[in-house]
């Protein structure tokens, strides 16, 4: 009698422990997609602000064009800076969304993009591919940021407050 008891709390527990546990999900899911009301504008100030740019310039459209393969105009805004040498892994890209159905090319994009920088810095570039390794990628309800740098939490907690 007392097991059967035993039995009967456990699977109780384990029954709120999966109501709990999906709930978290879509309270998280539902935060994770919100669009952003900030403009493109000052979230591009607020995240250019926090980077150092010491060592990358500003790319046009033609080189947004080469190193990510879209075009600039398909996006609601966009901004790059990218290594100002071939030596150089550190990279600034902004991308604010104009739909949805965006994302998930975006967050392709930009993982083969680290994917090829990585590649190419491999067994010779050690520093350059430990900032590859922490660099942040961030898709997030209508936009897109990714950061390698020296310190990238920085440029990410810009980000997070202008969000």
């Amino acid at each position: 009698m007392k097991e059967n008891q035993n039995r009967i709390q456990w699977i109780l527990i384990l029954k709120w422990g999966l109501v709990l546990l999906c709930a978290f999900v879509i309270i998280s899911g539902a935060f994770t997609n919100r669009t952003s009301s900030t403009s493109f504008q000052d979230m591009r100030k607020q995240v250019v602000k926090a980077a150092d740019l010491t060592n990358m310039k500003k790319a046009d459209d033609q080189m947004i064009r080469r190193l990510y393969g879209f075009d600039p105009d398909s996006f609601d805004g966009i901004v790059l800076y990218y290594p100002k040498s071939n030596m150089n892994a550190e990279e600034l890209l902004l991308v604010k969304l104009k739909n949805e159905d965006q994302r998930d090319q975006m967050e392709k994009t930009i993982s083969n993009r680290v994917a090829t920088q990585k590649k190419s810095f491999k067994g010779y570039g050690a520093k350059q591919t430990a900032m590859l390794e922490k660099s942040i990628v961030e898709v997030r309800g209508n936009y897109a940021l990714y950061i390698s740098a020296k310190n990238p939490e920085k440029v990410k907690a810009a980000f997070d407050a202008a969000y």
